[in-house]
């Protein structure tokens, strides 16, 4: 008995067995509760009635869910077609922005084209830029009052 209760993997491997006994025995009990009252048996007569009326209602009952899914696959088919619609809508505006986007393209690309650089140690510079940059410098250098350039009668 000592050795049962010094051994702590055998203390816990009988705790579990015996926990697991008794939820068993609650198991049990509760699967097999008290039996249902019985119910009075209906006189024959009463019994056809019954299940006419309950033929009835599973008649009306399966007629109603019916109508229920027709509603829904009638609504089901109206938003797929409305999607459809609407993809096919945006499929238009996408072609007809790439088109546009296209046709912008074509004319910025003929601007962007410039003639063939040379190389950087061959620069010859045309004669039209060179006066170009004379008329820049002075347009853009400073004012002729920072600079006055006096005449040869004033020295």
């Amino acid at each position: 008995m000592e050795i049962l209760l010094e051994n702590p993997f055998i203390l816990i491997a009988l705790i579990a067995f015996i926990s697991s006994f008794f939820k068993k025995k609650k198991g049990e009990q509760r699967e097999n509760p008290k039996k249902p009252p019985k119910q009075r048996p209906q006189p024959q007569a009463e019994r056809p009635a019954v299940e006419a009326s309950m033929e009835k209602a599973l008649k009306e009952e399966k007629r109603q869910q019916a109508e229920r899914a027709s509603r829904i696959e009638e609504e089901y088919r109206r938003r797929k077609q409305q999607a459809e619609e609407s993809m096919r809508a945006l499929q238009n505006q996408k072609s007809a922005a790439e088109r546009k986007a296209n046709s912008l393209r074509e004319p910025a690309a003929k601007l962007v084209e410039r003639p063939h650089t040379q190389p950087s140690g061959q620069f010859t510079p045309k004669k039209q830029a060179l006066v170009d940059g004379v008329i820049w410098s002075e347009i853009l250098g400073p004012p002729r009052a920072k600079n006055p350039h006096r005449s040869i009668q004033r020295k």
